[in-house]
């Protein structure tokens, strides 16, 4: 049992690789579904084209086995593409290979008439694999051109070198109705795409919201999280110093006994708005709840990071905010940590805010390091 379930696991990791390989985070949701259904494709194509081209060759029809099975090899060299995610622009590559193989086909079984003159039954596969893969724009003109030369091949050419005989009413038919599925597929694939950015435009404000404080369009505490991670790992990596500052306004609750909760947001977006300007394009600060802020500053020491937070501490505290027509200074209280990698995040924010409550202990509006706290 064990052996069948271990078997089982290797055989359902094996097809699931086959099946996602070529995707990667970098690219968005739509383009690795795309990649998804092009290893699908590229695999029950190249299957079936084989199987085909092996029937073609023992019934003696070597030409067809000779196509389906130089098809079959396309598609397989579509997978192959996939499968080396270091092949630049795989992505775009693969699918490309992959309309061009089966337009050919496609032709192909016009001239020659396939089995018993059924091959063009099979062009109907185009309109909708050539409006995925390739946009409705590029989908469009890709099926025109293939429209364009069954046209010539029917009409112009019947008789010179196409092999099969097709009656008129058959000929106009059949691009009439392939015409009408590439019409349906173009008109389906335009509003798929619609919705599909509609989706995820209502899905990146969401998460945009998510991550942001809505009163400071600040980010908040999840919203910074990730650039903490993000930062944390690319220090570690380059061995740089990261330090982070915990900010806690001064007696924030007298300001809304005495102004209301509408002076205390506006006492928060003073502060924010403050915050924003005085810190360094690849500096992050966020609301890290209620009164609370968290700088969070990458390639600095501990040191210069004091230095900063004094800076911010007397911009603030010399920067009053007007509450009902009155002048009101507001202070904050800092304590600033660098973080020790080998002892983690969640220690260095301890040790700041350890920091900050002493430098609160002490009389407020205070910059206080946690390598300061040992000597005190």
């Amino acid at each position: 049992m064990r052996l069948i379930n271990t078997i089982t696991d290797r055989v359902t990791r094996s097809v699931n690789w086959l099946i996602t390989s070529g995707c990667k985070q970098v690219y968005d949701e739509d383009a690795n579904r795309k990649i998804i259904v092009i290893n699908l494709f590229a695999m029950v194509g190249m299957s079936i084209t084989f199987a085909l081209g092996i029937s073609a060759m023992i019934d003696n029809d070597r030409v067809l086995g000779i196509v389906l099975l130089s098809s079959s090899a396309l598609f397989g060299l579509c997978k192959a593409l996939l499968l080396h995610s270091k092949v630049l622009y795989n992505h775009v590559l693969a699918p490309f290979i992959l309309v061009v193989s089966l337009a050919g086909l496609m032709l192909y079984l016009v001239i020659t008439g396939g089995v018993a003159n059924t091959g063009p039954l099979w062009i109907y596969v185009l309109p909708p694999v050539a409006m995925f893969f390739a946009g409705v724009v590029y989908g469009v003109i890709t099926v025109a051109v293939f429209i364009t030369l069954c046209s010539y091949i029917l009409f112009a050419a019947d008789g010179w070198f196409v092999v099969a005989h097709y009656t008129t009413e058959f000929k106009l038919r059949l691009l009439y109705s392939f015409a009408t599925v590439t019409f349906l597929s173009a008109f389906y694939e335009h509003s798929r795409q619609t919705s599909f950015n509609i989706v995820k435009d209502l899905s990146d404000k969401f998460e945009k919201q998510a991550q942001q404080d809505m009163l400071t369009r600040l980010p908040n505490r999840r919203g910074i999280q990730q650039f903490i991670e993000f930062e944390s790992a690319r220090a570690r990596r380059q061995k740089k110093p990261l330090t982070l500052i915990l900010c806690d306004i001064d007696r924030f609750k007298r300001v809304n006994d005495q102004y209301g909760h509408d002076g205390g947001d506006v006492v928060l977006k003073h502060v924010s708005d403050l915050f924003k300007a005085s810190i360094r394009e690849q500096d992050g600060v966020a609301r890290w709840g209620g009164e609370e802020f968290l700088f969070v500053l990458p390639d600095t020491e501990e040191s210069n990071a004091v230095v900063l937070a004094e800076k911010v501490r007397e911009t603030l505290a010399t920067s009053p905010v007007e509450l009902q027509q009155k002048k009101v200074v507001i202070t904050a209280s800092f304590g600033v940590a660098q973080i020790d990698f080998e002892q983690g995040l969640d220690k260095a924010l301890t040790l700041a805010d350890k920091a900050l409550y002493k430098a609160k202990e002490k009389g407020r509006n205070k910059v206080l390091s946690a390598s300061s706290l040992a000597r005190l």
